[in-house]
Order: C-alpha cells, then structure tokens, then sequence
C-alpha cells in the first residue's frame, strides 16, 4: 500500500487531530487531578489510575477515529459513508476550534499555577509562637523554645508542609484572624497556645485550628513537671500528625518517641541558648555559644547542645567577628560530635555541610551532607537556603533558585530567604530579579543589611549609579565597614577615581583585617588594575576569605577572567575530585 495514500486517509479522516485533542485534553485533565486530588485526601493510587486509563484511551480515540466518522445520524462505520455525504472536513475545523480552547485552557492553568496565590495542602501547618502566661511573665525564651521545638519536630514527618519558624514567629504577639495567618502563611492548619510554667511545673496548652473556617480540630492540656516536658513537643507533633490524618514511617515515631535530653537543666540552657542565636547579632550568638556549652556540660550526649556551638561559630565567623581559620577550628568538633551522637539529626549535617562548603571548599562532599539534611528533615528551610548558596557558589544555577524557591515557601515572609535569592539572582547576572527580590526584602524588614548590599550590587552592574550609591549608603547607616566597600565598588564601576581614592581613604583598618582582601580584589577588577586585583585574590585565598566561595560565579571579578594568573588562582580553590 502506498505510505502517502495512508497518511492522507489519516488526515481526511481527522486522525491527527484528535490524537493532539486527545494528548491535550488528557495533560490538563491530569494536572488538575494532582492539583484537586490531594486538597479532598483522594488516595494517590487514584491519580495513578486516571492516568494509567488516559494511556489505555490513547489507543482506542486512534482506531475510533479511523474507523468511524461522526455525521448528523450519529457515529457510523467510515466504509459506509457515501463520498458525497462526508462531514470530515466540517468535523475537523470543530475539532480545531477544540484544540484551540484547550490551549489556551492550558495557559490560563499554567498561569494560575505561575501567577497565582500558592496552593494550599491539605496537610500543611504553621505553629505559631507560644504565649507565655508565667506570672512573671519571665519565660519568653521557654514558651519560643517550645514553639521552636515543636516546629523541629513536625518538620521530620514526611508528607507533612511545616512553616519554617522566621514566618510564623512574624505573628509573635499579634493576634491576628487564623483564616489571614493562613493566608499569608499559605498554610491549611494553624496550631497555636500557651504556656505557664512555675516552680518544677509546666502547663501546655495547645490547639489545632483548621484556617478555612476557624474551627478548632483538636486541643490537649499537658500538666507536667520538670523531668518529662522535654519530650512533650514530640508528642505534641505525633498527636498532630494523627490529627491530620499524616501516616508516621518507623523511623519517624522512633525519632519522636525520644526525647532531646533528659537533663531539665541542659534544655532549659538549650532554650535559652536559641533564643538569643535567632536575634542574630555578634554580641548575642555569643551569648547563646556559652549557654549552649553550659547545656553540653550538663549533658555531654546532647546533640543539639553540640549542634549549637557549632552553629555559633560558623555564624561569628560569617560575621566576621571571629576569624574563619577560628570559627572552622571550634566548630568542627562540634558538628562532628552531634553527627556521632545522633545520626538521625539534621542539625548537625547542616553544621557539618556549612563548614565543608564555606570553609573547607570541598564542595562534593558539602553537597552529601545538604542531601542527608533534606532527607531527614524535609521542611528545613535553611537546609534549603545554605544549598541554594551552595549549588550557586559552583555554577547551578538553575537548580540554584529551584531550591532556594523551595525555601521561600516553606518560609514565605522571611526577608533572609528573598535576601539570599536576590544573592543567587545576582551571582548568576539577573540582575532585574535581583532587584525585585531585594525591594521585597526591605518591605519584610526595612533596614535588612543583606538586601542594601545586593541592591548596591545589582543597581551599579545595571548602570543605575544613583540607586545603587543610595543603597550603599543606606547599608554604611547599618553596617559601617562592609557597607564602605559596596559604595567604593560602584565609584571603581562608574569610573569616578576621585570618588573611589577618597573612600579608600577613610576604609577602617580594623575591617581590612577582617576580610577585605577580596572586596579590594573585585573594586580593582571594576577599576581595570588586574595586577592588584589577582595580588588581593590571592591574598584573600591565602586568608581563606568566606566570600572566595563566590570566586566563580561573581560579576565584579568579570574583567579578570580572561587573566591567565585569575585561572591559577582559581585552580586552587576547584572543588576537590
């Protein structure tokens, strides 16, 4: 048989166009299965076979089809249509305007799915901050201990969306509608209460909301003394998990079922160490180190105690208020300790994954600890914001800002993810979404460092000198030293040397000791002096610099590249194989 003939018989007989109609029709049927299914709890098995029969229907649309033709009678064989009485060409325009209104169906879902608010699990949950009803009104740091806990804990079980903390500590202390904290939160269930403790005695109470109507789905008492509240928030998480119908794995209700420590007083220095490490100055991590250290001397086998003091310094060292040689030295017994003492705990691979890609530079093995971070605990938006910084420090990019989005929605209002993706954006030279995200930081926070300094940044690559000396300068207001080095940049980009030396001039000597060997490497490159730019380079890897991690990636060495000394330099800090 003449191949042309045939596949001129499967187009008059519009065999084509209902495969396309079919195959279209059939991908929006299935999206909008897995985007309803899950909302009503249809079992997954369900959304698998509606798309186990749309691949059995594929088949059978085809040979219907060829076999029949559609006429004003009805469906009738295609051997027994008279020539003369043939509707196919009608019935082919019909199925054109078919294809079409699917099409454009399709676009207008997939720019809900982009455009569109987030779309709400049904098994998703903020916890918001504890009230404390002490007396004294003395144990704030206890009732935001718990509420952190209890966070930590939900967020081990899989198949459960957890807030991350930054977000829902937003509404500390404002009593906001549930229906607009789950709005805002894009969340489903809120769960929410107090805590009054006294003398060896401590008093929960907890209720879970549902956000559509405001009915409470669930509240429990605990009445507790001092000995056995430690392991109160992971049952608090299991009594959720049930409550919203999650199915817990073994290993979850096994990580559940034990408690952090079972010295009261190590957790309670525990407590109070976290709350001074979330306010996130030098002068407080420093406090919230020595507390976390009097935990682990009380109990040497207490993991996040160890965990703690390792954050601690890796955080002194990021903001240089200790060397990084230093912060890596201390750390690194700590994280090691609180891996060996619990292996099930993600703090610490975060700690270890940090020091590995930070300080360490040995970015394939960072790369297995960020991994067995997520896998433990899969809702740790900082988990996700360190691995964004990571995978953008070596050249993915893409996958980059996937996971860093990802961490925007498990904390949606926190100005240091949007912060870190205006980062990633500018490290990869988008620089118009750089600026959006950093815009959408300060709106969050409006005298947030990190978004002063990649608006600088971004406005100067962009040309937008104005701007970007604004920004700085909003920056030096903050942070006087390393908001010096941003406003020198963009003179050495503008071209305007009068300006540059006069700033130079004034850079304190304390902050040239801190690090600024590769902030000068990059304002030489942006004034075209390769020399001194690769002779500072150097210098700030000799220094192991922390921002050499960004040595591949950053715009502001662009004009030294293309040097052969850049590419020696580089060749020292390449991932190991």
């Amino acid at each position: 048989m003449n191949p042309k003939k045939i596949f001129a018989e499967l187009q008059r007989r519009n065999v084509y166009k209902v495969a396309v109609a079919y195959a279209v029709v059939g991908w929006l049927v299935v999206q909008i299965a897995t985007q309803v299914f899950p909302f009503f709890e249809v079992p997954h098995w369900a959304i698998r076979m509606v798309v186990i029969v749309l691949l059995l229907g594929f088949p059978v649309a085809l040979v219907l089809a060829w076999a029949f033709e559609l006429t004003p009678e009805g469906l009738v064989r295609t051997e027994e249509v008279m020539a003369g009485r043939s509707i196919t060409r009608s019935t082919g325009r019909k199925l054109d305007f078919i294809i079409i209104g699917v099409l454009l169906a399709v676009v207008a879902f997939l720019a809900f799915q982009h455009y569109g608010p987030p779309r709400l699990s049904g098994k998703s949950i903020a916890v918001l901050p504890f009230v404390d009803l002490s007396r004294e009104k003395d144990q704030e740091y206890f009732s935001d201990g718990i509420s952190e806990q209890i966070i930590n804990s939900l967020s081990k079980i899989h198949g459960l969306f957890v807030c991350a903390r930054t977000s829902a500590f937003v509404f500390k202390n404002k009593y906001e509608d549930v229906r607009e904290v789950g709005r805002v939160l894009h969340v489903m269930h809120v769960l929410e209460g107090s805590v009054s403790r006294g003398v060896g005695r401590v008093r929960v109470d907890a209720r879970l909301i549902d956000v559509t109507n405001g009915y409470q789905l669930w509240s429990e008492t605990y009445n507790s003394g001092e000995e056995d509240f430690m392991s109160l928030q992971n049952d608090l998480a299991q009594k959720v998990a049930s409550a919203l119908r999650v199915e817990l794995h073994l290993s979850e209700s096994k990580q559940l079922s034990k408690p952090p420590t079972y010295d009261p007083e190590a957790y309670d220095l525990y407590l109070r160490g976290r709350f001074f490490l979330n306010k996130r100055t030098a002068e407080s991590i420093e406090k919230a180190r020595a507390l976390f250290e009097q935990a682990v001397t009380k109990d040497p086998r207490f993991a996040l105690g160890h965990s703690g003091i390792a954050d601690s310094y890796i955080l002194l060292g990021e903001y240089g208020a200790i060397s990084a040689a230093e912060a890596s030295t201390r750390a690194w017994p700590e994280a090691s300790a609180a891996i060996a003492i619990d292996d099930h705990l993600a703090a610490g691979y975060i700690s270890r994954a940090m020091l590995l890609t930070d300080f360490e530079w040995n970015w394939p093995a960072a790369e297995a600890d960020f991994r067995k971070a997520l896998e433990l605990d899969p809702n740790s938006a900082a988990a996700r914001h360190w691995y964004a910084f990571h995978l953008a420090e070596i050249g993915r990019a893409d996958e980059a800002l996937q996971v860093i989005e990802a961490a925007q929605k498990l904390d949606p209002i926190s100005p240091n993810i949007r912060a870190a993706k205006a980062k990633i954006s500018l490290m990869t030279r988008r620089y118009d979404e750089a600026i959006k995200q950093g815009r959408e930081a300060l709106d969050l926070q409006p005298n947030f460092v990190p978004a002063f300094s990649v608006l600088a940044q971004a406005y100067a690559l962009r040309g937008n000198y104005p701007e970007a000396i604004a920004a700085a300068k909003k920056q030096i207001e903050q942070e006087p030293g390393w908001g010096t080095f941003e406003l020198a940049y963009i003179y050495a980009i503008a071209g305007d040397k009068a300006e540059l030396e006069k700033i130079m001039s004034r850079v304190p000597a304390t902050t040239v000791a801190q690090g600024s060997p590769y902030d000068r490497a990059v304002i030489c490159a942006a004034s075209r002096e390769n020399a001194s730019a690769l002779r500072w380079l150097e210098t700030a890897i000799e220094q192991r610099s922390l921002q050499v991690v960004w040595i591949r990636v950053d715009p502001g060495l662009d004009n030294i590249r293309a040097e052969p000394g850049f590419q020696k330099l580089l060749a020292r800090v390449i991932p190991r194989r």
